[in-house]
């Protein structure tokens, strides 16, 4: 038996698997597109550049967007003498306006 049999099956559930792969993709969309209801976690998602040390997260719940700024670990933005937030503690403000 030259012919391998699965080769076929392959071959016929790779376009059922496509057709099943956009029915998720368009699923996945559409609940991305719209806030969660009350019930549902918050969803957060990291929308600062790359290379960014500042991490930013946006944080959408039922009941708004907000989002988190995280500094640069590695920046001396402030002591514990000064009095300033240490590493770690987020500030939380409006989300920044996509160009």
């Amino acid at each position: 038996m030259g012919v391998d049999a699965s080769a076929g099956a392959k071959a016929a559930g790779a376009s059922a698997n496509s057709t099943n792969a956009r029915l998720a993709k368009g699923i996945a969309a559409a609940h991305a597109a719209v806030k969660p209801q009350w019930f549902e976690p918050a969803r957060i998602e990291l929308i600062s550049p790359p290379n960014d040390p500042n991490r930013i997260y946006r944080v959408t719940t039922a009941l708004g967007d907000y989002c988190l700024y995280y500094a640069d670990k590695n920046s001396a933005i402030g002591s514990a003498k000064s009095g300033q937030v240490g590493f770690g503690q987020p500030k939380a403000a409006p989300c920044p306006i996509p160009f």
